[in-house]
């Protein structure tokens, strides 16, 4: 090699090393200092060791007003590649905040927008960690910062599509996660809103710090905008990964099926216990997906919000499914406008990207009021309705005991094209609870006989309870069979099995060769 070439390629070896230092030593201490990793320390946490190729790692700010070409800026303050995650090919994004802040410019978003479409054209998933101050002042390019919010709409459903939420991530800029399937924030240290404290102080006089308004507490808690909380960076990355591998590459494949080893006939006895003897009271239905699902395998999607409703990842024997149970230990079980919400999202994701639905039924209707009424229950519930309509996945209904009122319709029957349709003997079923029902019925008779009200009342409740027995649904084939609890593993793993085949094609409802986006409902 002649010297010159040598001094070249010294060259590059130097300006690399400076380079993957970002900002610096003393910006990534501070970022330290901060409780945050650096955008390269989360990738190497994400990726596969050795896995991760960096590309346009040389590209720098496309603008000279106030200087802004004279500063140093490594990458652009954004680090982009791909690489393995768990032996799977993914593409991420990572901003790197001791750069300009980690603020987005014109060649800092075409960057994202580059890893985005290649992740597309390849069909694998994309990972995006947020840490930003925002749009760069001095450039203004909205034109970049929409394609960002245009591209994460076009790819959700097809790929698989996860925000995590580091740092800031404001204003126009806050559009691209929340419309990613996934949303991860991170404690004391995430901020996601449209207008900050400021803004709302000048225009409103409302007076709110950052974490009140829009930290990882306050978008799994309150806003429902994340799915997912963590409590530092390498948590948050934890998260990711374990999402991922729920899910295909894309939509056009199915879930890996991972060996599995248990006897397929295997009763459990606790099921038949588990439901108690009076119909108000409430039991765990945590505990049981825990004993239908393979041993360590499930993975709760937005656990802290809308907790009146469950939805969770989970395998059974090794198969990806997504479990969808009425949590009568919170509101009774009752559907609200945010459980609506949770519910149609959860079913979207599963119909997307070809993941079976697995409904534990016990409901008393949805949940009635004037707050419900006016925030337009029946808009949110009509969403549930929209999604199980349209999905052409694998649909199994096990009725555990309530199905009652209009939220029989999205939790099952089989007015949505259910395949498997099955009853424990506890089942309760009806338009409202028999109490209700029978005081509308007996109404005039009570009214005429007020001595006997009560006595009158409870006859005729008990001539309703009697009358609604899963033997009469049966009769009219509204249920596939009625079984015992301890026989619902073994039911499940064959209805699965005979399910895995099952053709969309065949149903008589339009199919598109892309899934719908998850759209943030």
């Amino acid at each position: 090699m002649v010297e010159s070439n040598k001094g070249k390629l010294l060259e590059l070896i130097e300006k690399k090393k400076k380079w993957i230092k970002g900002g610096g030593d003393e910006k990534i201490k501070r970022q330290h200092d901060r409780g945050k990793l650096t955008a390269r320390e989360r990738l190497g946490l994400l990726f596969d060791e050795g896995s991760f190729v960096e590309y346009n790692m040389f590209a720098g700010p496309d603008c000279n007003l106030h200087g802004l070409d004279k500063e140093y800026a490594p990458g652009d303050g954004v680090v982009v590649g791909y690489g393995k995650v768990n032996g799977r090919l993914t593409y991420a994004v990572s901003q790197d905040f001791t750069v300009l802040g980690g603020t987005m410019g014109q060649n800092h978003c075409k960057k994202i927008n580059h890893a985005s479409e290649e992740a597309a054209r390849n069909g694998c998933p994309c990972v995006y960690f947020w840490d930003s101050g925002g749009g760069r002042i001095q450039e203004a390019h909205f034109r970049d910062v929409i394609k960002c919010t245009m591209l994460a709409a076009k790819n959700s459903g097809y790929i698989p599509t996860v925000s995590v939420i580091m740092g800031a991530c404001a204003g126009g800029s806050a559009y691209a996660p929340i419309l990613n399937d996934y949303m991860i924030c991170v404690d004391k240290t995430s901020k996601f809103f449209l207008c900050g404290p400021d803004v709302i102080k000048a225009v409103t006089g409302e007076t709110v710090n950052d974490e009140e308004l829009a930290g990882a507490w306050t978008e799994n808690m309150i806003s429902g905008n994340a799915q997912q909380w963590a409590a530092n960076d390498e948590e948050a990355v934890w998260h990711v990964k374990k999402y991922l591998s729920y899910m295909p590459q894309n939509c056009n494949e199915k879930t890996t099926i991972y060996p599995y080893k248990d006897d397929i006939e295997r009763r459990i006895m606790e099921l038949d216990t588990i439901i108690p003897d009076d119909s108000k009271k409430p039991y765990s239905c945590h505990k049981v997906i825990e004993l239908l699902a393979d041993e360590n395998s499930i993975y709760e999607y937005q656990p802290y919000w809308a907790r009146n409703i469950v939805c969770c990842f989970a395998r059974v024997m090794g198969e990806t499914v997504g479990f969808i149970a009425n949590n009568t230990e919170v509101k009774a079980g009752c559907f609200d406008m945010d459980a609506s919400d949770k519910f149609a999202r959860f079913v979207d994701i599963l119909d997307c990207y070809n993941i079976p639905m697995i409904t534990l039924t016990d409901t008393p209707g949805f949940l009635p009021g004037k707050n419900q009424e006016h925030g337009g229950i029946i808009r949110h519930g009509a969403k549930t309705l929209e999604a199980c309509y349209r999905a052409t996945i694998p649909k199994i209904q096990v009725v555990l005991r309530k199905n009652v009122g209009g939220a029989c319709l999205p939790m099952g029957y089989n007015l949505f094209n259910l395949d498997v349709n099955l009853y424990w003997p506890t089942f309760d079923y009806g338009i409202m609870n028999p109490e209700s029902a029978c005081r509308i019925i007996m109404k005039n008779k009570m009214k005429a006989d007020p001595q006997h009200a009560d006595e009158i009342l409870a006859e005729a409740v008990h001539e309703f309870t009697e009358a609604r027995t899963p033997y009469s649904m049966c009769a009219h084939m509204w249920a596939d069979d009625i079984i015992e609890p301890n026989e619902t593993r073994m039911r499940l793993i064959k209805a699965l099995e005979f399910l895995r085949n099952k053709n969309p094609e065949l149903i008589p409802i339009p199919e598109r060769k892309k899934k719908h986006s998850v759209s943030p409902r």
